[in-house]
């Protein structure tokens, strides 16, 4: 009994993470199989003999246990590529830049003509990294979405500029969907004004890694700087770029 009090604080405390920033308006799939798999460890920590009592009803036919093994397997191989996308995801995070490059900011939600405050957060950490190396030019990068009066690539740069970052340093990308075309389209830039291959990509933590591998399909080779992230979204983010790291590797999709 005591265990099984011990098993449902953390499983409630992960939940929470998960279902918080539903109410910041925050819904996508990282959030989602979250709060599914919260709710199933909770069942079993709640009702364990029900639990076992499933697994052994469905186990006795032949089609159980086929189903019920390919369902072990599949779930040992998730966590598995979980956990080594995690490990990749905070190395990419850990690395440093080794020397000043041209900045790419990764395009994030405009709400109207303002930046949400996760692209604000970006742009504090691109704002920063300008200001220590003053020669350094930059690209935002993203186009115009759903609820955004202007393309995200210029409400960043108005924002840099309003902060004090020269116009004449930074180059505005207007036309991305995705982070796949935030960085061809920075590579485009980038071979138009003859600025190199080797960028610094500033975006969230939990992105990075995803970026270096789009970065290099673009051509480019990349550092990090990564933005301050809200912890209570850390979660749900994280486990969203699980899924769009099995989409990009074992998939083949962007």
């Amino acid at each position: 009994m005591k265990l099984r009090y011990l098993l449902l604080l953390p499983e409630l405390v992960l939940l929470f993470f998960f279902v918080f920033p539903i109410w910041k308006r925050i819904c996508n799939p990282g959030n989602l199989a979250g709060i599914l798999v919260c709710l199933f460890l909770l069942f079993v920590t709640i009702f364990p003999r029900k639990f076992a009592h499933i697994v052994q009803r469905c186990w006795e036919p032949l089609g159980g246990k086929i189903g019920l093994s390919a369902v072990g397997i599949l779930l040992a191989a998730g966590l598995t590529f979980s956990a080594v996308m995690s490990v990749q995801m905070v190395r990419t995070i850990c690395t440093k830049p080794t020397a000043p490059e041209t900045v790419v900011v990764l395009g994030c939600k405009v709400r109207g003509t303002r930046p949400s405050r996760m692209l604000i957060r970006r742009l504090e950490a691109a704002q920063a990294y300008l200001e220590e190396n003053p020669d350094v030019l930059c690209i935002t990068t993203g186009g115009q979405g759903a609820g955004e009066d202007v393309p995200e690539g210029q409400a960043m740069r108005d924002w840099l500029i309003g902060h004090g970052i020269a116009a004449e340093r930074i180059i505005a990308e207007y036309t991305s969907k995705d982070t796949q075309e935030n960085l061809e389209h920075a590579a485009a830039i980038l071979q138009e004004q003859g600025l190199g291959e080797q960028v610094v990509i500033i975006t969230d933590g939990f992105h990075q890694y995803r970026a270096s591998l789009l970065a290099k399909r673009a051509g480019l080779q990349s550092e990090s700087v990564c933005a301050k992230t809200n912890p209570l979204y850390v979660p749900t983010y994280w486990v969203r770029e699980w899924m769009a790291l099995f989409q990009l590797l074992v998939l083949g999709h962007g």
